[in-house]
C-alpha cells in the first residue's frame, strides 16, 4: 500500500519536516535537485542542452539548483525566470545568491532558441488560481516547442489536489515528482499532462508521513497478500456461494461473464439466475455453474426467493433491463435477504429511478443491514446521485465518499476507480488500462468482487481488491492481446496470471 496526496497534506508533510522534525528547507531542496539531477543523466548525455524556466517560489528554486548541478556536470544549460510573480521565496533567493556568488546568470527573457530538453519549474503544488498572464504565454509557448518536456514536481497548471486543469497547463513528457505521488498526477485530466511519472525520495520522514496520514492511497502487487489463503483440507463449500441474478433475454453473456469471474477469483460454487432464454447459452458456456432459470413473473419472483436462502453472496443486475421485473427482484433481496449484495449495471440504474420516485424499497436499500457493494460508472452515478457526469468527474473521491456515507460501500468506475466506504480514506485504484474500456468488462468486475467476498474478504476489502486485480488482469491480457483487440474473456483469462 502507498499513500497518495493531496496539495494540502504535501504542504502539511513538507511543514512537518522542516519545522517540528528539523530539517531545513534547504536540505530538501537539495535532494529534489540531486535526485532529479540522477534521473536526468541517467536518460540524456552532456552534449544535451536544457532550458530551466521558474518563477520565484519554491519550485523554481528546485529548477535553480538543479541547472546548478547538471552545469557542473558540463551541460549546457540556461535558465529563464519568468518574473511575473511580485515577491520571492526565502529559498528561491538563497538559490540565487549561490548562482551569483558563481557567475551564473538568470535570464529576464524567453531565449528564442530550440533546447534539446525544457523543465518547467514555474508552480510546482501549490497552484490555486488558473494559470494568466506571462506565465500562460511563456507555458504555452513551451508546449509549442519541439523539445523533450520535463515538469518539476507537478506540471504548472494541473491541480495537484483533483487533477483539474486550471485554465491551462504544461505538457509534460516526464514530470519527477518528490516523497509522494499527488492526487495531481493520478487523476484526469491532468494525469494526462504528466507523460512518465518518476517518484523520487528526497528525506521527508516516515514519520512526517504518518503524522499527515494522507487520506487517500492505492495498492502495490504486495498487497495481494491480502487475498484470503484458501485453505489444504477443504471443499467447495468452504469457499462460498454466489448467485448471480444476471442476465434477461439476448443478454446471457453478462450472466456467463459475471459468473465465470466468481469462479476465477476463488468462489467454491455459482449459481446464475436467468431467463429461460438463456439456459443453452449459458449451460454451453459456463457448464460449472448451476443454473436456475425462470419463464415469468411468478416463476421468477418464487424462484428468487428459494435462491436467497442458498447463497452466502449476491451479484445483482448486469444485462437484466431496468423493466418492473428487475424492480420487483431488487425489492424482494433488499426486503429478504440476509447476505452481502454487490448491485451493478441495471440494478443501480433501477435504483436511481426508486430515488427519484422516492420508493420504499429505496428505504430498504438505505437501511439494508447485511452489506451493499455498488459499482456504479460515471452515468449511472449521474443517475443515482443527481449530479451531472461533469461534476462527479471533477469530484471523484468527494462523490463517491459522500454516497457511501450512507451505510455502503461505493466503487466508483473511472479511469481512476475509487472505492469508498464511509471512512476518512478512500482506494484510487491505478491498475489497469484503456484497452478494458469495452462490454463486459464491468460484468467481470462485478464478478470478481463477489468471488473475494464469497472467499472470505470483508466487504470493502473485497471492494478494493476486485478493482486491483481487475485492473492487473486486464494489463496481462493487454500484454498478450493489446489495447485494440482486448475483450472481456480475456480479462477473465488474466485473472489467472493474477491471483494466487
Amino acid at each position: 500500500m502507498r499513500y497518495i496526496a493531496s496539495r494540502e497534506e504535501m504542504q502539511r508533510i513538507d511543514a512537518y519536516s522542516i519545522q517540528e522534525i528539523g530539517i531545513p528547507g534547504m536540505v530538501l531542496m537539495e535532494k529534489a535537485a540531486m535526485s532529479m539531477e540522477e534521473e536526468i543523466i541517467s536518460r540524456f548525455d552532456n552534449n544535451t542542452s536544457f532550458l530551466i524556466v521558474t518563477e520565484k517560489g519554491n519550485n523554481g528554486g528546485d529548477g535553480l539548483a538543479l541547472g546548478r548541478l547538471l552545469m557542473g556536470k558540463g551541460y549546457q544549460v540556461r535558465i529563464y525566470e519568468i518574473g511575473g510573480v511580485s515577491s520571492a521565496s526565502e529559498s528561491y533567493m538563497a538559490q540565487r545568491k549561490i548562482l551569483d556568488h558563481l557567475g551564473i546568470s538568470v535570464e529576464d527573457h524567453l531565449p528564442e532558441e530550440e533546447f534539446d530538453v525544457i523543465i518547467d519549474a514555474v508552480f510546482g503544488v501549490g497552484l490555486t488560481r488558473e494559470v494568466a498572464g506571462i506565465q500562460k504565454e511563456v507555458l504555452e509557448e513551451l508546449n509549442r516547442r519541439d523539445s523533450f518536456r520535463i515538469a518539476v514536481d507537478l506540471p504548472s497548471g494541473v491541480d495537484a489536489g483533483t487533477g483539474q486543469i486550471l485554465g491551462m497547463a504544461f505538457m509534460a513528457d516526464l514530470t519527477i515528482t518528490f516523497g509522494l505521488e499527488k492526487l495531481g498526477l493520478l487523476l484526469y485530466p491532468g494525469a494526462a499532462c504528466c507523460g512518465e511519472v518518476a517518484v523520487k525520495d528526497i528525506g521527508f520522514p516516515q514519520k512526517a508521513v504518518e503524522k499527515i496520514s494522507p487520506a487517500v492511497y492505492t495498492f502495490e502487487p504486495s498487497d495481494l497478500e491480502r487475498i484470503p489463503a484458501r485453505k489444504p483440507w477443504s471443499n467447495k463449500g468452504t469457499y462460498g456461494k454466489v448467485l448471480m441474478v444476471a442476465g434477461t433475454k439476448n443478454m446471457a453473456g453478462a450472466a456467463c461473464l459475471a459468473g465465470e469471474a466468481a469462479y476465477r477469483s476463488g468462489s467454491g460454487l455459482i449459481r446464475l439466475f436467468s431467463c429461460e432464454e438463456n439456459r443453452v447459452i449459458l449451460q454451453n458456456l459456463l457448464p460449472e455453474a448451476i443454473l436456475t432459470t425462470y419463464r415469468d413473473e411468478e416463476d421468477a419472483l418464487s424462484g428468487l426467493r428459494e435462491a436467497i436462502s442458498w447463497a452466502s453472496v449476491i451479484g445483482f443486475g448486469p444485462g437484466l433491463g431496468t423493466g418492473p421485473l428487475t424492480e420487483r427482484m431488487l425489492g424482494i433481496l433488499l426486503s429478504e435477504g440476509n447476505v452481502p449484495l454487490v448491485i451493478d449495471a441495471d440494478g443501480i440504474n433501477v435504483l436511481a429511478r426508486l430515488r427519484a420516485e422516492k420508493s420504499p424499497i429505496w428505504e430498504e436499500f438505505m437501511n439494508y443491514e447485511h452489506g451493499i457493494i455498488l459499482t456504479p460508472h460515471l452515468m449511472e452515478m449521474s443517475r443515482l446521485c443527481g449530479k451531472p457526469v461533469e461534476e462527479i468527474q471533477g469530484s471523484l473521491i468527494d462523490t463517491a465518499g459522500n454516497l457511501s456515507d450512507k451505510g455502503h460501500v461505493v466503487v466508483l468506475k473511472d479511469v481512476r476507480t475509487i472505492v469508498s466506504d464511509g471512512s476518512a480514506t478512500s482506494y484510487l485504484n491505478t491498475s489497469g488500462n484503456h484497452g478494458m474500456s469495452v462490454g463486459g468488462s464491468g460484468d467481470v468486475l462485478t464478478g470478481l468482487i463477489c468471488g473475494l467476498l464469497a472467499g472470505g474478504a470483508d466487504l470493502a476489502e473485497a471492494a478494493r481488491l476486485g478493482v486491483y486485480c481487475h485492473g492487473l488482469a486486464g494489463d496481462h491480457a493487454a500484454e498478450k492481446t493489446g489495447y485494440h483487440a482486448l475483450l472481456a474473456r480475456d480479462i477473465i483469462a488474466g485473472i489467472s496470471e493474477v491471483l494466487p
